[in-house]
């Protein structure tokens, strides 16, 4: 009978699901108090949590208290886990704010002995409800749940041996927390990875300083500790880390619905709001279809998915979460750049189709002219602009792009960037033309032809079948190389034309003999109204006349003259002689 009401039991036993302990700490941490070192405010926070799990799950303890399990009277519930999760952080918080009350010295009237013992009881109470929820988690949870209760107890466990200064005790638990962390890293996705670094660098710390005080190898580092403690660890735990990596692995296999990853630079980036995700869908269901009407709606579809990945970075509290999105942001401009580009490519495509059509080859004289504007024809002066355009971003997302380390995608730019400089120089070769320089409208057009060849190549080694439009414009450059041949001839025959009726027309005698009319004025009778522009007014600058140069006048006889001593004679007499009084 008792064995049929045991299993009865253990069939109205139900599995609790998973909690998240490390990242459901940190996060009520954060937001309540531990951002600015308020242990006070969080243990307000977690008794007024523990009051409203209860009152949702009707637990009370009666009118006449009678102490109740939680766990022996609500079954199957799953906030029970929260509920115990709390009680410890509960106790764990109130033992620090009287650690800081100790370490302050404000109040010196304290006896710190007594506050010291009530520090220690909260210790053990916080580390009595971790094992409560452990037991839970081992037998009605996850595995993974299990291994983070378990961590989270060693975890109270080193600190309670690091206040009562049990130095061995406290490195042992420090490490075993480390090596259960160390294995959940593992099985994390990238976001919850960085959470829980930041705890094995704090743990990492910790070690270090159990083990100076230690006086054991206080030069070792966290990693090198517990390799030496895996040795002398249970089997049991090795155990549950490869029960933990199976589960995880058999859910990676079943549950990938709710599993969204993007590949960007040679990494695979997770995203998790599900606004994002159903925007990113719709931006490749859009670029099937590939209409110039269906881009404006695909920007705007751009713009909201960096909107919301925006919020979620700000949002972020670890640095490796701020990493992740930034890289979305990263892959979400790429995808709107390389839209752009398309969008470029194809009104490059239609006005080129279009100016073929109009034999705009054999009307690139006419498109300036009235009739021309009235009929709105295409100018090369069009297409340029887009092809400007389209080198601009070509260079944008080269720059931005440069920490890729995807050689192919520099290749395809490479050769979309040769294309686009054989198209203008095609139109530009056509302007020239137009404006009667063929010289420059041919070597433009040669050159077209050279960047025509190595764009089809880099195409052909990029296994992309080459531009259409290349093939295209290849037949109409050399018709206007020819034209602009032919018309390069005609017009420097005419110059040189020109040149001998202006030389046959030059007279140089009437020039010579021609007058002014500043000298006429004497003979007004020659100057006729017809003759009048025919005379210059007047020589404004005069001609050159000789004048005789100034003589140069040499002194020769300075050498042969004698000229005077400016010295002062000396004085003669009896007082000359004598030298003691001379003056010095």
């Amino acid at each position: 009978m008792q064995q049929m009401e045991e299993e009865e039991l253990q069939e109205q036993l139900q599995n609790l699901g998973s909690l998240f302990v490390f990242q459901k700490i940190r996060e009520t941490q954060r937001n309540y108090g531990l951002q600015h070192g308020d242990y006070q405010r969080y243990r307000t926070y977690c008794y007024n949590k523990i009051n409203k799990l209860r009152h949702q799950m009707q637990f009370t303890h009666g009118k006449r208290f009678q102490k109740k399990v939680i766990q022996d009277v609500v079954k199957n519930d799953p906030r029970v886990l929260q509920v115990l999760l709390y009680q410890a952080e509960k106790n764990w918080a109130h033992a620090m704010t009287l650690k800081q009350l100790i370490n302050s010295g404000v109040n010196k009237k304290i006896n710190k002995r007594q506050v010291k013992v009530y520090l220690v009881k909260k210790f053990k109470r916080a580390i009595q409800y971790s094992k409560q929820l452990t037991t839970i988690c081992e037998q009605r949870t996850e595995k993974r749940t299990s291994l983070e209760s378990e961590a989270y107890n060693w975890y109270l466990q080193g600190l309670y041996h690091f206040e009562t200064e049990k130095w061995e005790k406290a490195l042992e638990s420090f490490a075993k927390c480390y090596t259960i962390y160390e294995q959940i890293i593992k099985v994390c996705d990238q976001f919850s990875s960085g959470v829980y670094q930041e705890r094995l660098e704090q743990l990492n710390q910790q070690i270090r300083y159990c083990n100076a005080k230690a006086k054991k190898l206080a030069t070792l580092s966290a990693d090198e500790l517990t390799k030496m403690l895996k040795d002398q660890s249970d089997p049991i735990m090795i155990a549950k880390f490869e029960e933990m990596l199976e589960e995880q692995r058999q859910a990676k296999m079943t549950q990938q619905q709710g599993a969204f990853e993007i590949e960007y630079q040679d990494s695979k980036l997770p995203i998790k709001n599900e606004k994002v995700v159903k925007l990113i869908l719709k931006i490749q269901e859009s670029k099937l279809i590939g209409d110039l009407d269906s881009f404006t709606t695909l920007f705007s579809l751009f713009d909201e998915a960096s909107k919301y990945v925006k919020i979620d970075k700000d949002q972020s509290t670890s640095e490796q979460e701020k990493e992740i999105h930034s890289k979305v942001l990263g892959y979400i401009n790429y995808q709107r750049q390389s839209a752009t580009l398309d969008r470029n490519e194809m009104h490059i495509k239609q006005y080129t189709e279009k100016f073929i059509k109009e034999d705009g080859v054999n009307n690139l004289q006419n498109l300036q002219t009235k009739k021309a504007l009235k009929l709105k024809l295409t100018t090369p002066q069009e297409i340029i602009k887009y092809c400007d355009n389209y080198s601009q971003i070509l260079r944008q997302i080269m720059d931005e792009e440069r920490f890729n380390k995807d050689i192919t995608l520099f290749k395809i730019l490479d050769a979309k960037e040769f294309f686009c400089k054989a198209l203008r120089c095609f139109f530009v070769g056509c302007l020239y033309f137009t404006n009667e320089k063929y010289r420059e409208a041919y070597s433009l057009l040669k050159y077209h032809d050279d960047l025509s060849r190595i764009a089809d190549r880099k195409y052909i080694e990029n296994k992309l079948e080459p531009h259409s439009l290349l093939k295209l414009l290849l037949p109409l450059s050399t018709q206007i190389q020819n034209k602009s041949k032919l018309n390069g001839l005609k017009l420097q025959q005419d110059q040189v034309k020109t040149i001998g009726q202006e030389i046959q027309n030059i007279g140089l005698e009437d020039k010579q003999n021609q007058k002014t009319l500043f000298e006429l004025l004497d003979s007004p009778e020659q100057i006729t109204l017809d003759n009048v522009l025919s005379y210059k007014p007047a020589d404004l600058i005069s001609l050159m006349q000789p004048i005789p140069p100034k003589p140069i006048q040499l002194d020769i006889a300075h050498s042969y003259l004698t000229y005077p001593t400016l010295e002062e004679p000396k004085k003669g007499g009896f007082w000359g002689k004598l030298n003691i009084f001379k003056k010095q």
